[in-house]
């Protein structure tokens, strides 16, 4: 099974650039075209999310390597949503591009293992999806089943280090031996990805890094 970073850098430079795009489906954000339609019901709506996103994609998967779907926006519509996004992933891929989830997932044990086999890999999982943002903030052992399971399903996770709200300061910045948090959980990430490199140079783990901190950045 092909290696996450060595697809990404593929496709990378098949289209000269590392953008990511977003598809972020605001309801008050939508075209007015869409939203003209006066859809007043969560099936409707996600009807209207899933044309916007596909809309999208018909114009970027030429241009870019990968999208990233912020999953929060169609879970708010419930099962509708849920059955949006299963079928913005499947046509994000089938254009050619690469998805991350941005679910920012994470928990203990056995149920982080059931996070891991739910979101990661074309094959193997339900949501089907190339890559997944995951939070740190369990420990160490609380990414263990996401890096094994990305690694066996050529899949990748991109782990929270320095997050771009206001208040991320308020547990990332704290001094832990000498250092903030966000640079060790960094330093975390940085030896995860060597130990999971694969023929480009780049592993399986990946930073969500603000660029709202140009410093820290």
């Amino acid at each position: 099974m092909s290696h996450f970073a060595d697809q990404l850098t593929a496709a990378v430079q098949r289209t000269g650039n590392a953008v990511c795009v977003g598809l972020d489906p605001r309801w008050d954000n939508l075209p007015e075209s869409l939203r003209s339609r006066g859809a007043t019901t969560s099936g409707a709506r996600a009807d209207a999310f899933t044309l916007f996103c596909h809309g999208v994609i018909d114009v970027v998967a030429s241009l870019v390597p990968i999208v990233k779907i912020q999953s929060a926006f169609f879970e708010e519509l419930g099962p509708n949503g849920l059955a949006s996004m299963a079928e913005v992933i499947s046509y994000a891929q089938a254009c050619g591009l690469l998805v991350i989830l941005d679910g920012k997932r994470n928990d203990i044990g056995s149920t982080a293992e059931a996070y891991a086999r739910a979101y990661l890999g074309r094959e193997g999982s339900a949501w089907n999806a190339d890559a997944l943002t995951v939070s740190p903030y369990l420990g160490d052992d609380s990414l263990t089943p996401f890096v094994q399971t990305a690694a066996e399903r050529g899949a990748g996770i991109f782990v929270l280090v320095k997050t771009s709200n206001p208040g991320g300061g308020f547990l990332q910045d704290l001094d832990s031996d000498g250092e903030p948090v966000y640079r060790r959980v960094g330093a975390h990430v940085e030896q995860l990805a060597a130990a999971s490199a694969g023929e480009c140079g780049f592993g399986c783990v990946g930073a969500v890094v603000g660029a709202t901190y140009p410093e820290q950045l």
